[in-house]
């Protein structure tokens, strides 16, 4: 990231405070005579300090900008980050060294290079105290990187959440296109005026997966609608055995969400996988109900008939069970038993 003219105005602010400070800290309270201590404390001394600090500014820029393009290689090695900083807190008191020596110089001190106590007190804490000031601004920009980098992390897994929940169901339309297309061309040969009938129908389910496609979520009232309009085009085929027993009150189907065509699936699994003729009629039945920890389910039952020699895969529950993860982080509920199957899908309020 490039730097701002604000942050040049910041650190150039931030450098002319540091240089005020440690040589006011310096002048006043080292072991610099009393009777030369009025003359350096004057307003043009303050400029000159002024500016001699902000070259020793450039080097704390330089020791953060180190810092920010260091990032990774120090979270991967701690000593080489240990070794850097206390590299970058010597070099910070070379430089208040140096401004000491450059005064007694100016002046004509004797030993100009020699410290004692009160000067090497007053130096380690004009030191310590720029370390803080400086440990701040580096650490005020680090996590400022830090969340911004957090930022564009969650965007991209929101991304690809949503790219991975794309591709999941859009495996469930060629499937269905292909049973559908399978049907019609039956229908068109053997009942054409049931074909009509199913076209329209297929026309209807195709304009609902149009519209959801791009959705996460949809209203359970218009899922229910599009199953029942889905289960007409069997009964073109299977005439009057397959029939569903809705068992969901009005409030529940207005506010409850699911993700789009999970019943769709559902129907879909029982129709492939079980024997439905005027003899075996199907009713597949769908309660919304609550468990007791107060969470809503949707749960879709239907008696067991099996086809003689239907294998299942169960990548269509599979499919359904990911997506449920992808959403919302739940599972779904399959109970398998002798004369029944039953599957529970949480329903979602958004």
């Amino acid at each position: 990231m490039r730097p701002t003219r604000q942050s040049y105005i910041w650190d150039i602010l931030l450098y002319s405070g540091l240089g005020c400070f440690s040589y006011f800290f310096l002048v006043r309270f080292a072991d610099i005579p009393l009777r030369h201590q009025d003359r350096l404390l004057t307003p043009q001394a303050f400029v000159a300090v002024m500016l001699l600090f902000n070259g020793v500014g450039l080097g704390m820029r330089y020791i953060r900008l180190r810092l920010r393009s260091s990032y990774p290689a120090f979270l991967d090695n701690r000593r080489r980050m240990v070794l850097f900083l206390v590299l970058s807190a010597l070099f910070l008191f070379a430089l208040n060294y140096l401004l000491l020596v450059s005064v007694k110089l100016l002046l004509d001190i004797p030993h100009p290079f020699q410290l004692v106590y009160k000067g090497t007190r007053l130096l380690l804490i004009t030191w310590l105290t720029e370390l803080v000031i400086v440990s701040q601004s580096v650490s005020n920009r680090f996590y400022r990187d830090l969340l911004a980098a957090y930022r564009r992390t969650q965007q991209l897994e929101e991304s690809a959440l949503q790219a991975r929940y794309m591709a999941l169901q859009s495996q469930l339309n060629p499937h269905f296109l292909f049973n559908s297309l399978n049907t019609l061309i039956a229908e068109i040969e053997y009942n054409p005026q049931g074909a009509v009938g199913f076209t329209r129908n297929l026309s209807d389910v195709y304009r609902y997966i149009l519209t959801c496609q791009d959705k996460r979520l949809v209203s359970l009232h218009d899922e229910m609608g599009f199953v029942d309009t889905y289960v007409q085009l069997h009964r073109v085929r299977l005439g009057d055995c397959l029939t569903v027993d809705w068992q969901v009150a009005d409030a529940i189907r207005e506010e409850a969400q699911l993700p789009p065509l999970t019943l769709q699936l559902l129907v879909e699994n029982i129709v492939k996988h079980n024997v439905i003729s005027p003899s075996r009629p199907m009713t597949v039945t769908v309660e919304a109900l609550t468990d007791g920890e107060g969470s809503a389910w949707l749960r879709v039952s239907n008696p067991v008939h099996p086809k003689l020699g239907a294998v299942s895969g169960g990548h269509g529950l599979k499919n359904l069970a990911q997506r449920y993860r992808l959403l919302c982080g739940k599972e779904i509920v399959v109970e398998k038993q002798e004369n029944c199957f039953d599957v529970k899908v949480p329903l979602l309020y958004e």
